[in-house]
């Protein structure tokens, strides 16, 4: 299982998201015996990498927005490849989603629950052992309008006065939070990334090989 363990190093963390396609491709490159859900897995993968150069272009620019929309989508794609883990038939599943156009929502896990965002980032949660709902939460607070989007904007000062910036940029005097919450969300995307690939679609090859052993 991969660790959650976040760099510092902010060309280190861009040098590594930049290679999560290469990455990608070498996984990729070891399917054989097509099935359903190698199909499926190709489809969430493909969604995961086209967000990396968009990630990195906001990343340079600090924009929060951006940054948490693209990785709220990273930490999508990485429960409904999860997902398959957690249903009685992963083909069945995976038809369900490709072939009959169901919502996963809609659908169930072993247990009889229904496949919700909030079930899904719990179940992933237990297993990566991190809060997973909460930072889900979390990130969503970036990308749905609210008071946040406000303060964002506003700066209180003495006497009940407040300046407001509406801009492309963001204040010069909030630079070193923006920078914190951007590396904070470039690790969040470059970790749920690394999980769906190396973790995920890797186990998925894995027990295809057993299968084939068998």
């Amino acid at each position: 299982m991969i660790k959650y363990q976040p760099l510092e190093n902010e060309d280190e963390l861009r040098d590594k998201i930049n290679n999560m396609d290469k990455i990608a491709n070498t996984y990729l490159m070891k399917i054989k015996d097509l099935y359903i859900e190698d199909l499926y897995f190709m489809s969430v993968i493909d969604k995961s990498i086209k967000l990396i150069d968009s990630f990195l272009f906001a990343l340079s620019k600090r924009n929060l927005t951006v940054l948490a929309t693209l990785t709220r989508v990273q930490i999508d794609c990485v429960l409904r490849a999860f997902a398959t883990t957690t249903v009685s038939d992963s083909g069945d599943f995976c038809r369900a989603i490709l072939i009959d156009d169901i919502r996963i929502n809609r659908l169930t896990d072993t247990n009889n629950h229904k496949l919700t965002d909030k079930h899904l980032c719990e179940m992933l949660g237990n297993y990566l052992n991190l809060p997973v709902y909460d930072l889900y939460e979390k990130v969503c607070g970036f990308v749905h309008f609210s008071s946040d989007s406000f303060h964002s904007i506003a700066k209180a000062h003495e006497e009940y006065s407040i300046t407001m910036l509406i801009s492309r940029n963001n204040r010069e005097e909030d630079k070193q939070t923006f920078e914190r919450l951007s590396l904070e969300l470039a690790n969040q995307f470059f970790f749920f990334g690394s999980v769906l690939i190396e973790d995920i679609f890797s186990s998925w090859l894995e027990q295809k090989k057993r299968w084939g052993s068998q």
